[in-house]
């Protein structure tokens, strides 16, 4: 029997998915690992590429676009290893990483496993890719002092998960298009699940994503923060949600002026986010543009609250 089940959600990144599978079939280690990708609303001939390339090495899901956390549930169907690892499709495991999370797995029991995610080196220079790499290294040094977790720990793209616990779980709220990880994480601490960092469980981001892709998450991911609190009332406070008078002045000033004129912000914000874009095509970077970014994210995130009102 299998160790674990890889699941890897994939839309329209047949070159990106094809890279990671690669690396997978190459991983080390006694852990034996099934790999099944979930074409969620394909349009570009991936499930068709894999197929040919990778033959029945891997199994292939395909399905119409309901999201990550949808294709993640349609991966998971049928698992019978007692694990499963979530994958994003741009990442690039060490070649140790499958072995290292069902290693965490066993030490801990089953529960939920969290890797380290710092970005690629061969992601493209911008201020996008600076303020992830950023972000990324400061989760990692407070992971590791504390490697309990907390549910905002819990993140899809980088994620391994008793298939007991999993199943237990119901898997992923299928009404969440954005923060899908994060709510699973709120339901699996609030009973009590254990959740554990593994430092040495390692797989590199190549963050390529697009401005105006990054728009598109933003404003799901504060619709998700609405549906999120809706839910479960005691997370509101761990939301940006209900912290948002906290930001510093103009990113605070920016979500309020959102939330009044709500229709005026819409109108002013499409030249801004394509100018962002090409900003980043630049590889821009400095204190501007990264303040500049900010107060952007505010009013994206402003807009998703007022439309999931």
């Amino acid at each position: 029997m299998n160790d674990v089940r890889v699941v890897i959600p994939n839309h329209n990144r047949r070159a990106l998915v094809t890279r990671l599978v690669s690396f997978l079939l190459a991983q080390q280690g006694e852990a034996k690992a099934e790999i099944v990708v979930v074409c969620d609303g394909c349009t570009d001939g991936s499930a068709e590429h894999l197929r040919r390339t990778f033959g029945a090495a891997i199994g292939i899901v395909e399905q119409a676009q309901g999201g990550c956390g949808v294709a993640r549930n349609a991966g998971t169907v049928g698992c019978r290893a007692p694990y499963v690892l979530f994958l994003d499709d741009d990442m690039r495991p060490e070649p140790d990483m499958v072995q290292r999370h069902v290693d965490a797995q066993r030490r801990i029991g089953g529960g939920i496993v969290v890797g380290a995610i710092p970005v690629d080196a061969a992601a493209p220079p911008s201020f996008l890719t600076e303020g992830l790499a950023r972000w990324a290294a400061g989760r990692d040094a407070r992971l590791r002092q504390r490697p309990q977790v907390g549910f905002a720990d819990v993140l899809g793209g980088h994620l391994s998960v008793s298939r007991e616990v999993f199943e237990r779980l119901g898997g992923f709220d299928p009404a969440f298009m954005s923060d899908e990880d994060l709510e699973l994480g709120w339901r699996a601490l609030a009973e009590g699940v254990r959740a554990e960092y593994a430092a040495d469980a390692v797989a590199w981001q190549l963050f390529e994503k697009s401005f105006v892709g990054l728009a598109r998450d933003i404003v799901r991911a504060a619709a998700a923060d609405a549906l999120f609190a809706r839910k479960h009332p005691g997370a509101a406070e761990h939301l940006l949600l209900d912290r948002w008078d906290r930001l510093p002045r103009w990113e605070a000033w920016a979500l309020r002026a959102t939330l009044r004129y709500p229709g005026v912000t819409r109108v002013a914000l499409h030249p801004a986010v394509l100018a962002m874009e090409q900003l980043r095509r630049l590889g821009a970077t400095g204190r501007w543009v990264e303040s500049a970014h900010a107060i952007l994210r505010a009013h994206l995130y402003g807009v998703g609250i007022t439309s999931s009102a």
